[in-house]
């Protein structure tokens, strides 16, 4: 067996890779540790497993380094990164490991976006193709095809082509739905100034063509990843050629997709895991549900709670995976508390 190990700055410890390498070498496990920074994509090569140890947007740029393989991957949470997609922490990877040993798992493909633009294929997306403007606060214009079928001519601020994972992304906070199971593509106009122009849900075997561009004018952007500046008037879109393969484990190591997905959606399983909490609990969550991340130092100044207070409330919220600790981009001392999604 080979696997291959991606990973970023500061998700994984010292301990933690020499544990790793221990039981792997005790196994007899070929591996290989791979770092992928924000700022470069590179070539993978071939592997039969992937171990994605962070964040989404570290799923992201490992998929968008496999455009042409669809190699099976496993995400797991990282020690500063938490993503939609995980099915557990790096701290459980030996019995991930053991299981896809003994085939205890199923595969589940998810469809990706392929686009054509500036007479280039770009690397395929998992979550979305979005086109905007290069400067901030213009609209653009473009015209929608399906198939050679005319749709509309729109100006908007930009139009968001998701895949049913991306539904829950970007496109989602741009107004469109979330598409738990289909074999479909969401078309999702970002402030149209047309009030008829709503998402359409289209199958993924159809062609979509953004046309009428202005060249150099507009950019794609891919999985939020990757700008690609557009100095053509068309960009082609399609289901690309190779899904994306998760490995879902039979046993439970961590939390599922499905609960995560209600909790985007807005289930009543959040309502009742806060019931049993104290008011100040209750309100710092609905802070964070508001606001986004915030510090502790944030925490306190919008609530007006005392800071043991807000420090007791977050540990509530924590031991009730309501609420998760990361550190800070831009300064790894200082912890950033977010809704658990």
């Amino acid at each position: 067996m080979r696997i291959k190990i991606v990973y970023d700055e500061g998700e994984v410890t010292k301990e933690d890779v020499s544990e790793i390498e221990r039981f792997l070498n005790r196994l007899n496990i070929h591996y290989e540790w791979i770092k992928l920074s924000q700022n470069n994509l590179v070539d993978i090569g071939d592997s039969d497993y992937i171990i994605v140890v962070g964040g989404d947007r570290l799923i992201l740029r490992t998929l968008l380094s496999l455009p042409d393989k669809s190699i099976p991957l496993v995400s797991l949470n990282g020690r500063r990164s938490k993503g939609f997609l995980s099915i557990s922490g790096v701290e459980n990877l030996p019995e991930v490991v053991k299981e896809i040993i003994r085939g205890n798992y199923s595969v589940e493909n998810r469809i990706r976006l392929s686009a054509m633009a500036n007479n280039s294929i770009l690397p395929p997306a998992l979550n979305e193709l979005a086109i905007f403007s290069k400067y901030s606060g213009k609209l653009i214009r473009y015209t929608l095809t399906i198939n050679g079928e005319f749709i509309w001519r729109d100006n908007a601020d930009g139009v968001i082509i998701a895949t049913p994972t991306g539904s829950t992304a970007h496109a989602l906070s741009a107004g469109g739905p979330i598409i738990k199971d289909g074999d479909v593509f969401a078309i999702v106009p970002v402030n149209s100034l047309i009030p008829t122009h709503k998402p359409i849900i289209t199958s993924s075997s159809n062609t979509i063509i953004i046309d009428d561009l202005r060249p150099n004018e507009d950019i794609l952007i891919i999985d939020g990843q990757i700008r690609h500046p557009i100095n053509s008037e068309t960009v082609i879109i399609r289901k690309a050629d190779h899904d994306a393969k998760f490995l879902r484990l039979r046993i439970d190591v961590g939390s599922d997709f499905d609960r995560r997905l209600a909790r985007r959606a807005g289930s009543q399983t959040i309502t009742a895991s806060l019931e049993d909490l104290p008011p100040s609990a209750k309100l710092v969550y609905k802070v964070l549900e508001y606001e986004g991340p915030l510090t502790t130092r944030e925490i306190i100044s919008k609530t007006g709670l005392p800071p043991r207070t807000v420090r007791y409330a977050i540990n509530l919220l924590i031991d009730k995976r309501l609420v998760v600790k990361r550190h800070f981009d831009r300064d790894a001392r200082v912890s950033v508390y977010s809704i658990n999604i």
